[in-house]
């Protein structure tokens, strides 16, 4: 019984101390709230959100290089495949014509393929117009140049690359007579000066016969390739008329061509003649 008196007095003494440092405790956290209020707030900028490392951008692939005509060594390239044509309408032949003509055309061919030019350098109307008319929507395989190989070595096909480049056309148109000597219509006529990257005729080409069994007009698309050299290495109908085709080729082979001058030296070339046959008027 003295026991538990004693424990209870114990109690009693030391239930004021510990409210005591009760009320002491919550008295500094109030103050220590004030403060912190009265004090202004630290403003977040962007240094406290910047990443740590930088963002990385993509690499903009580079665009791809027009061929050069450097003179530097390391920069020479070559045509080493000229153009070739895909496809495209043949010229109409005009039905009002009464003689027949020669149309010389200096197409220009982009990387891709398409005829961003036209122009003619020898005309004779109405034939310029309708072959200008047609040139213009063809589609050609664009001729490909390469790195010059040093002396000895094959070309490296890794630098092979489209390559914009020009093409001749002739139109041939045989008047509408069994006589060739009729001064009927305008004459052939020089019209401007062709570049040093087309390949230029030194000869006209013959004017063809018409086949005695035909009944009707025609025309016919041959092509010519040529060596550096300017010589006709082959020659090929593209687009047939029988019977009109044995003709055609005689006469486009007939032609002599002046090479094309391309990156500072001869090139190879292609050269389209579309021949026209004229029913002739009895």
């Amino acid at each position: 019984m003295r026991s538990t008196l004693l424990v209870l007095c114990a109690a009693l003494t030391c239930t004021p101390l510990v409210h005591a440092q009760s009320l002491g405790q919550a008295a500094a956290a109030e103050a220590a709230r004030r403060k912190a209020i009265q004090a202004p707030a630290r403003v977040i900028t962007a240094d406290d959100i910047k990443p740590a490392d930088p963002v990385s951008h993509p690499t903009e692939v580079p665009p791809f290089p027009e061929s050069s005509t450097s003179t530097d060594p390391a920069g020479r390239r070559l045509v080493v495949a000229p153009a070739k044509l895909q496809g495209g309408a043949l010229p109409m032949i005009p039905v009002m014509a009464i003689a027949g003509g020669e149309v010389f055309l200096e197409v220009d061919v982009t990387r891709d393929g398409g005829v961003s030019g036209v122009s003619a350098f020898r005309s004779t109307p109405p034939f310029t117009e309708s072959m200008t008319a047609a040139v213009r929507g063809w589609r050609f395989t664009p001729a490909q140049d390469a790195a010059v190989p040093e002396a000895g070595k094959p070309i490296d096909q890794a630098t092979k690359r489209a390559a914009a480049s020009k093409v001749l056309v002739v139109g041939v148109f045989r008047p509408p007579s069994l006589f060739m000597g009729s001064n009927a219509g305008e004459a052939p006529k020089n019209s401007a000066t062709p570049s040093a990257g087309v390949p230029v005729p030194s000869s006209s080409p013959a004017m063809p016969e018409y086949p005695p069994q035909a009944l009707f007009n025609g025309v016919v698309l041959v092509e010519l390739s040529l060596s550096p050299d300017g010589s006709v290495a082959a020659a090929k109908v593209v687009r047939g008329a029988a019977p009109f085709d044995a003709l055609a080729l005689k006469s486009a082979r007939s032609m002599s061509f002046r090479p094309p001058r391309v990156h500072g030296q001869n090139a190879p070339a292609s050269v389209y003649v579309a021949v026209g046959f004229r029913q002739p008027v009895q």
